[in-house]
C-alpha cells in the first residue's frame, strides 16, 4: 500500500544503538509557514507509513512531523545480534530525538509501541509536553493477533500457512462495515512484514510487561485514547492504564480507522489548544 506521506516528506537515516552502528530510518516533514508544534510519531509494531496517511497529510501544512520506523521495520539496517529490548527501543527515539535537537514536542504512538513509549516515559528516557496512546497494550502476549503471527519459526511456513489462516481469521473478526479497513490494514502489514525481524524483535518483547507501579511513576501529561468498537485492541486495557497515570485522560474514538484519521487530527488540536 503505496503512503502519501512517505512520497513527500524528506527521509533521512539516523545512527542508534549502543555504538552507533545501527541505522533507523526517519521520515520528517516542516509546514512552509510558522508551524504550530513539533509531532513526533512511533508507529505500531510492523506498521506501515499508510496507516497514518490521513493523519500526516492533514497535519503536514501545520506541524513540523517527526514519523520515526523503529528497528524492527524492514527499513532499518541491524547488527545480527541486536537488542530489542523495549529499553532499547526507547532509547533509539531518544537518540533520534537528540541527533534532530527536539526538546520540545508531543508523542503519539500505537499498540504495542506505545508500551515501549511508556516504559521510556516511567524511565525518563523521553519527555514530550504531551502523549497520546493509541489502543496500547500491556504485553505483546496481549495482542492475540501479533503473537499468532510471531510464533511462528520458519518463514515457509509463515507465508503458505500463517499468513493466508491470519487473514482469513481477521476477516471473520472484523465483520462489521466500520471495520473493514482495519482488515485491510493489517493484511497490508502481514504483505510487508520482515518476519525473521519481527519474531526475533518480538520474541524478545515478550518479557515486557507494564505495571501498575511503573505506570504510577510517570509525570508526563497522557491522553489514552481507545478505540471501543476494534476487537483489537481492548479499550479495558487503556482505561486502566487512564487509572494508574496520575495526570491522564482517557478518551475513545470507537474505531482504530478512526484514532489514525480525522478523528485524531481533531483530539490533537483540541488538547493542544487548552
Amino acid at each position: 500500500m503505496s503512503s502519501e506521506f512517505e512520497v513527500i516528506a524528506s527521509k533521512l537515516i539516523v545512527q542508534v544503538g549502543e555504538n552507533l552502528d545501527e541505522t533507523l530510518r526517519v521520515l520528517t516533514s516542516e509546514p512552509e509557514g510558522e508551524k504550530k508544534a513539533t509531532m513526533v510519531l512511533i508507529p505500531g509494531f510492523i506498521s506501515l507509513p499508510s496507516a497514518w496517511d490521513e493523519l500526516l497529510m492533514k497535519m503536514k501544512d501545520d506541524y513540523h512531523i517527526i514519523y520515526i520506523e523503529t528497528r524492527e521495520k524492514h527499513t532499518s539496517k541491524i547488527n545480527k545480534n541486536s537488542s530489542f529490548t523495549a529499553e532499547r527501543l526507547g532509547d533509539d527515539i531518544a537518540q533520534v530525538l537528540d541527533y534532530l535537537m527536539i526538546e520540545e514536542y508531543f508523542l503519539v504512538t500505537s499498540s504495542m509501541l506505545a508500551a515501549v513509549v511508556l516504559r521510556a516515559l516511567s524511565r525518563k528516557v523521553l519527555n514530550p509536553k504531551l502523549t497520546f496512546l493509541i489502543g496500547p497494550v500491556v504485553s505483546l502476549t496481549e495482542s492475540n493477533f501479533y503473537w499468532f503471527v510471531l510464533r511462528v519459526n520458519v518463514p515457509m511456513v509463515y507465508f503458505l500457512i500463517v499468513k493466508p489462516l491470519a487473514k482469513l481469521l481477521m476477516g471473520v473478526v472484523h465483520t462489521q462495515k466500520d471495520q473493514k479497513g482495519q482488515t485491510n490494514k493489517y493484511k497490508q502489514y502481514l504483505d510487508n512484514v520482515d518476519i525473521r525481524r519481527a519474531r526475533k524483535c518480538g520474541l524478545q518483547l515478550k518479557v515486557l510487561k507494564i505495571t501498575e507501579a511503573e505506570l504510577k511513576t510517570i509525570r508526563s501529561k497522557c491522553i489514552l485514547v481507545a478505540a471501543e468498537k476494534d476487537k483489537a485492541h481492548r479499550s479495558k486495557i487503556t482505561h486502566w492504564m487512564h487509572e494508574n497515570i496520575e495526570d491522564s485522560e482517557y478518551e475513545d474514538l470507537e474505531t482504530n480507522i478512526a484514532a489514525h484519521g480525522l478523528k485524531l487530527f481533531e483530539l490533537i488540536e483540541e488538547k493542544l489548544n487548552k
